[in-house]
């Protein structure tokens, strides 16, 4: 990737501005390149290691959280199977709430709901005598899991309809999980390395949730996300690798590692390990996770004993590339001519406009241009 001239001056101004307006209660995690000018030094070196590289075709607009603001955190992706066209994507602002866009990367909605961290979403949640689109994101702003529904008829995303309040040592990563029974559940982690599993249900008029049990792992998990083909809970530890369990509530809570998702199995491994995602199709079965120390994305077969099959960067074209990514996620679904076999989105940390940084956005990516590189 071409580093920019600007690109060290600018990260000191980073550092410098977070340092002083970042009022967030301190969170129990080592830091992060933005944060630390050795760090972003490695990171790109070690980037420079990784020869696939991709392009983003679409960007969406910049969140309002000023520019040196770590804000934009976490995607989810809808697909309206009706008309492909008017999907939907989601992205949070951790220092203001939920944002709503569409394949054009435009604004539909924004939503003042908080400090949203990370977000996920599951269809068929029958409400209101309808099959709306239930939407779980973890808040910091009351240490809650809050709730939100999005109607497919609309297209519009309802204010917050319900806060769980957590257990977990500050709120951080969430995903959430359907199984075979059309069960809803919701996943979420915190500071300390407790995991919390809840149950969601509706009477049709009212929402109801109940806790089912919790999990742990040794030090500060981030992402999350459930197979819910295989039934299985995938959990980014950030500075040991990437762990699977059991979704079931009723499941072991034992924890087995991915080997090749360590940074003593794999070289292209680099801590922080952050956002989590699952391609499905009919004959590919992926788990992509975004490396924070070397600025790339890391890809496992599922299929094949979560074999590790390669790691690529997005560098600069008509838009520029992207470093240190929180969130991701990714669908199989081919929503245009632009997605023929799905589209990937992932959260920028360091967003320009020209030369200048700008407040931080999400790209969208081609998944065939991901494709050709497997």
């Amino acid at each position: 990737m071409k580093i920019r001239p600007i690109f060290v001056l600018a990260i000191t101004l980073f550092i410098v501005i977070i340092a002083c307006n970042n009022n967030q209660p301190p969170q129990k995690k080592n830091t992060e390149a933005r944060e630390d000018s050795s760090k972003m030094a490695l990171a790109v070196q070690l980037q420079s290691k990784i020869s696939k590289k991709v392009k983003a075709i679409t960007e969406t607009e910049a969140v309002k959280t000023p520019a040196g603001e770590d804000a934009a955190d976490d995607p989810a992706i809808w697909i309206n199977k009706f008309d492909p066209e008017r999907s939907i994507i989601l992205g949070t602002d951790k220092k203001a709430g939920l944002y709503a866009y569409n394949l054009n990367g435009d604004v539909l909605q924004f939503i003042d709901a908080g400090l949203l961290n990370n977000i996920d979403l599951r269809e068929g949640f029958y409400f209101n005598n309808t099959s709306q689109v239930l939407i779980a994101a973890s808040n910091r702003s009351n240490n809650s899991i809050s709730l939100f529904l999005l109607n497919p008829n609309t297209l519009q995303i309802s204010d917050t309809i319900m806060n769980i309040k957590s257990n977990v040592d500050g709120v951080y990563g969430l995903c959430m999980h359907t199984d075979a029974n059309e069960n809803f559940y919701v996943f979420v982690n915190g500071n300390n390395g407790l995991i919390e599993q809840y149950k969601i249900t509706s009477n049709n008029q009212r929402i109801f949730y109940k806790y089912c049990r919790s999990l742990k792992v040794n030090s500060q998990a981030e992402g999350m996300v459930v197979n819910d083909f295989s039934g299985k809970l995938y959990v980014a530890v950030e500075e040991e690798g990437i762990y699977k369990a059991s979704a079931a509530p009723n499941g072991s809570s034992k924890l087995s590692l991915i080997k090749e998702s360590t940074k003593t199995n794999n070289e292209f491994i680099s801590y922080d390990i952050e956002g989590l995602a699952i391609y499905h199709s009919a004959h590919k079965e992926y788990l992509i996770a975004s490396i924070q120390g070397n600025f790339s994305y890391a890809v496992f077969d599922l299929k094949n004993n979560d074999k590790y099959i390669g790691s690529f960067i997005i560098e600069n074209g008509h838009i520029d590339g992207v470093e240190e990514t929180d969130g991701i996620e990714v669908s199989s679904f081919p929503v245009n001519s632009k997605y023929p076999k799905g589209i990937l989105v992932v959260q920028d940390g360091f967003n320009y406009d020209r030369d200048s940084i700008a407040s931080q956005n999400f790209k969208y990516i081609s998944w065939k241009d991901i494709a050709d590189l497997l």
